[in-house]
């Protein structure tokens, strides 16, 4: 293992569980530390040394986000690892013989705002949501009802110091009267600031555990606030610690199928001709779908018009790339044609709740035995919050509630001088965005294996597993001082527990502008023209380039709506 600084095992500045830095590394030299130490630890990562120092991250010495967690550098180091696996798959192709791959660490520090990195014709920022282009698929969100807006927020429990992290999920009011808050105070409560103060005056009067256990029975969204250590030491964090961050395998009790040669087309990106069915909602899946799409993949998306998702991730580059459709499980032909997508598929990208597609036909199982039966091995990857097994692992979760399960909300607490226990929200959606990418290195090693070794594959990422990893003692966390340079140098404001992510966004995104060149530099965005939201639609490029840019990650269509386009069959490769 490559470790270039020393550790100070007994510091424990951010709270139980937490190892910080006793000297800082500038940000390009800790990727080349830490990838070292992630390659080392994923089963069936390369060993190649020409591979692993062909990686040229470049950059910033501080990163550009304000919190002790390296989520900037753990991120980057995976989009390079997505980028040697793409090279290993052009090596495979005869494509090139290249082992270089270049990481822009700045990049990579924008890669978690790209839902709010968008620019249609000069519109940008929460102007973009408003423009008529864009569909509003959550009335609910769209209401602006101070107390649907709070619903998601990190609240004190009865339990002096110890703090929930509650989650409005799609249906923000069935969690509200479960609080015993109903509608008809929504006329009456007209600030955020009241929002929140009755709404914490309400969770006050349960226990951490009352209030958990409640959220299991009814099956909604929420956690304590945990310190890492405090998560690490709960049954279902135990679980999660079993399985390899990359955690995918061939599934061994199927019968062999034969190594599936990758499809000759003129198309030199990695996974140029390998076929996507995206049955995933709102961000980390979609990231992954976006990510699959810039390499080559052809990815089809399949969403039901009848069901909310938010709104931010349309206009975005998460949903560049795709052939975007809507199927009605409930409706026979739309069935029907959601498994003939199956039949033709490559790799199947589930991001509901674990499990949830298997009464529908469409589970891990079925696509096992429809791959048995066409004689060629198929890839199915589940996304989630809590991770593949373990008692948490059907249940819903989003990211806020992966960031106070793992101890990131904890963390960020501690950095901001909160009594122990109280939660803070990281600075961006990184746990979303991460786990996108995380997910898409996930299914690029399983597309890598099957061509070299056949079978079928099954893969889990989890958005709890990529916060567990951030926050390992041996990626460590940065120094205080280290943390104060980088509020010094970009003058970042500060937030508290009611913070709701997407305000807290668009301020981090205001602060870059306001004292830096980041988001100006146009280097990380790629334009598309004539789009279906404007004339001009500015949206972050991919992070991974490589030598040549014909086989450089590039999206080949622009953003679109979620089911924007008509019915249609993969392509004949």
């Amino acid at each position: 293992m490559a470790d270039d600084a020393p550790t100070q095992e007994s510091q424990d500045s951010y709270g139980p569980g937490t190892v910080v830095d006793t000297e800082f590394l500038p940000l390009p030299a800790e990727c080349r530390r830490l990838l070292h130490i992630l390659a080392a630890r994923t089963p069936g990562f390369t060993k190649d040394k020409a591979l692993l120092d062909g990686v040229v991250f470049h950059g910033d010495e501080l990163p550009c986000t304000p919190e002790p967690i390296k989520s900037q550098a753990v991120t980057a180091v995976i989009h390079a690892m997505v980028g040697i696996v793409g090279l290993e798959i052009l090596h495979l192709r005869g494509i090139t013989t290249s082992t270089v791959t270049y990481v822009d660490t700045n990049h990579a520090g924008l890669h978690p705002a790209t839902p709010a990195l968008v620019n249609v014709d000069g519109h940008t920022g929460p102007d973009v949501i408003k423009l008529p282009t864009v569909p509003q698929w959550d009335k609910d969100r769209a209401s602006n009802s101070p107390l649907v807006y709070r619903a998601t927020a990190i609240y004190e429990t009865a339990d002096k110091g110890v703090w929930f992290q509650l989650h409005g999920s799609l249906d923000s009011w069935q969690m509200l009267a479960l609080l015993g808050i109903s509608r008809d105070l929504d006329s009456k409560i007209c600030t955020n600031d009241a929002a929140y103060a009755l709404i914490q005056e309400r969770v006050r009067k349960y226990r951490a555990r009352e209030l958990e256990q409640l959220m299991v029975e009814k099956g909604l969204s929420g956690s304590i606030v945990f310190s890492p250590e405090g998560w690490r030491q709960t049954e279902m964090g135990r679980s999660l610690s079993r399985h390899p961050l990359i955690n995918y395998r061939q599934q061994a009790q199927c019968p062999t199928l034969e190594p599936v040669p990758l499809p000759k087309v003129d198309d030199k990106r990695p996974l140029a001709g390998i076929k996507v069915v995206e049955l995933v909602r709102i961000i980390a899946g979609t990231a992954t779908g976006a990510a699959l799409a810039s390499m080559g993949a052809e990815v089809i998306r399949a969403n039901s018009s009848k069901l909310k998702d938010y709104t931010p991730a349309q206009p975005s580059s998460l949903m560049a790339g795709k052939t975007t459709i809507d199927l009605d499980l409930e409706d026979p032909a739309d069935h029907g044609k959601l498994m003939h997508l199956f039949k033709q598929a490559d790799v199947i990208l589930q991001g509901y709740r674990l499990r949830s597609l298997e009464r529908r036909g469409f589970g891990l199982q079925a696509a096992l035995e429809m791959a048995n039966k066409r004689g060629k091995g198929i890839i199915y990857v589940d996304e989630n919050c809590y991770g593949p097994d373990g008692y948490y692992a059907e249940r819903p979760g989003w990211q806020q509630v992966a960031d106070a399960a793992a101890g990131s909300s904890y963390v960020m607490g501690q950095a901001f001088g909160c009594p122990p226990g109280q939660g803070v929200l990281p600075s961006l959606p990184i746990s979303d965005m991460s786990t996108g990418i995380l997910t898409a290195l996930t299914i690029m090693c399983a597309v890598r294996d099957r061509a070299r070794f056949g079978g079928s594959y099954h893969g889990h990422a989890s958005l709890v597993a990529y916060n567990m990893a951030t926050l390992d003692p041996d990626i460590r966390l940065y120094q205080r001082q280290v943390v104060q340079k980088i509020n010094d140098k970009y003058r970042f404001p500060a937030w508290s527990s009611d913070a709701h992510v997407a305000p807290l966004y668009y301020s981090i995104l205001d602060t870059w502008d306001k004292h830096s060149d980041l988001i100006k530099d146009e280097k990380y965005y790629v334009h598309f023209s004539d789009t279906v939201f404007g004339s001009d639609l500015r949206v972050l490029a991919p992070v991974v380039r490589y030598a040549e840019q014909e086989y450089s990650p590039r999206w080949n269509s622009p953003p679109v709506p979620f089911c924007h386009h008509q019915f249609k069959n993969f392509s004949q490769t």
